[in-house]
């Protein structure tokens, strides 16, 4: 009598299921460079995480830039890039306030 051999059995992992709801309608951009973040009166917000075609992520750059910022409040910032001197104005509403980010959607 001999013993039959069971085939090998790789598990593969199971796909992620779809969302059952995407509530983004743009994806995120991750900003590789040193672009941050001004108030009209030049004092640094923060450093921009993300982009998107609906707004932006910040990293505060202090306690005092995080407090500042309030949800529902609406302000123009100027988004620096260093590296080219590029400066754009932008307008935006606070969306969430966090310990260590803040959302922005453009206006």
């Amino acid at each position: 009598m001999t013993a039959k051999k069971k085939p090998s059995v790789t598990a593969k992992p199971a796909a992620a299921p779809p969302p059952l709801y995407e509530r983004r309608k743009f994806e995120r951009v991750g900003i590789p460079s040193a672009a941050f973040a001004q108030d009209a009166t030049g004092h640094e917000l923060g450093s921009v995480l993300e982009t998107s075609g609906g707004g932006l992520r910040l990293s505060p750059a202090s306690p005092w830039a995080r407090l500042s910022l309030k949800k529902g409040q609406q302000l123009m910032l100027t988004i620096v890039e260093p590296a080219t001197g590029n400066a754009t104005d932008v307008y935006v509403e606070v969306t969430h306030t966090g310990h260590q980010t803040v959302g922005l959607r453009f206006l």
